[in-house]
């Protein structure tokens, strides 16, 4: 019964990656020399259900077989070898995939968009901390010892820097950024914000944290997306004469406290990413490493649509029910 019931979800979740792959203008074969048995839409499925089990290619592939509804559904005649999915994930640009992913609001009844964006770290290597620490302890113990003072080296973790960003109201992401790089993450925001453009919704309002306290980030927002910028201005003791920028005075003179809170949605988002998918990556190349990113974006959009529909659809059914059962209704 679990079995089933797992079987549905699999099939509604590829149904929505398929509709936001047509949304997004996507052509169903990469080139007019391919030869036409496997689709760009059934390829970008795939891949983000590999991202879903948390699997390699070649175990997902010997896997596959045991889905036989989805199978039937992307209509797979024949199940290709784990090295074509290599081939095409390397070969689709990131560019296709934030076109897709920007279609995440299509179909859900948005009118305005209420943006936030936060960035989270994603651990580059699957390997534990400890686990390296313990395997340069012991090659240092093995190395013969120079003279003199030992130079003092500060440990420096590398990670993934994601900065999603999401439809507050539904929890949806609709773009995403990435860097490798330590530091103010505003810089960030325009060329994230370009992306999130794309959806074809307006803005209404877009919440930040003090991290991205930034006079042309205010700009950006009030004047290129039209909608209205809420993020506290640092250094709150300072006074309002003394603070630079026309929208970093407005934020010092008060903004709303309720709209603010919401950007706590962004935690939300990026937690449940890390739960279902993890929060590490498994490819070595840079670019490998943001698509990988990107279709675990693409896979959660389309979950989160799932999730909200059926919500949707519970609640209608018990509204109905109340007014059936209301003494003043007439059948």
């Amino acid at each position: 019964m679990q079995e089933e019931k797992e079987d549905t979800q699999y099939i509604k979740h590829a149904k929505r990656i398929i509709e936001m792959c047509k949304r997004s203008g996507l052509p169903k074969y990469t080139s007019k020399f391919s030869n036409h048995v496997y689709t760009t839409y059934q390829h970008i499925a795939l891949l983000c259900f590999r991202q879903y089990e948390r699997k390699g290619y070649e175990r997902f592939m010997q896997d596959l077989p045991d889905k036989a509804p989805l199978i039937q559904f992307l209509k797979l005649e024949t199940l290709q070898h784990f090295t074509a999915l290599q081939k095409f994930a390397k070969r689709i640009k990131q560019t296709i995939l934030d076109l897709v992913l920007a279609m995440a609001l299509a179909r859900t009844g948005i009118k305005k968009v209420f943006g936030g964006l936060d960035g989270t770290g994603n651990k580059p290597r699957r390997v534990s901390a400890y686990y390296v620490n313990r395997l340069e302890s012991f090659s240092r113990k093995n190395k013969k010892k120079k003279r003199g003072r030992p130079a003092k080296k500060r440990k420096v973790r590398r990670y993934i820097k994601v900065f999603p960003f999401i439809d507050l109201r539904l929890q949806l992401p609709i773009a995403a950024g990435f860097s490798r790089r330590s530091g103010s993450e505003s810089p960030y925001f325009i060329p994230v914000g370009k992306k999130a453009m794309r959806c074809g919704k307006p803005f209404s309002k877009i919440s930040l944290d003090m991290g991205y306290d930034a006079e042309y980030v205010h700009e950006f927002i009030r004047e290129v997306m039209n909608a209205l910028s809420i993020i506290p201005a640092r250094n709150e003791d300072v006074p309002v004469w003394r603070t630079q920028g026309r929208y970093r005075k407005k934020m010092k003179r008060g903004y709303s406290k309720k709209d603010y809170h919401q950007r706590s949605k962004n935690e939300t988002v990026n937690g449940v990413l890390d739960a279902l998918m993890g929060d590490h990556v498994n490819a070595l190349d840079w670019r490998m490493q943001n698509k990988e990113l990107m279709f675990r974006l693409i896979m959660y959009a389309a979950y989160r649509f799932v999730k909200v529909k059926a919500k949707i659809f519970a609640t209608l059914i018990l509204l109905f029910r109340a007014l059936v059962s209301h003494p003043f209704y007439i059948s």
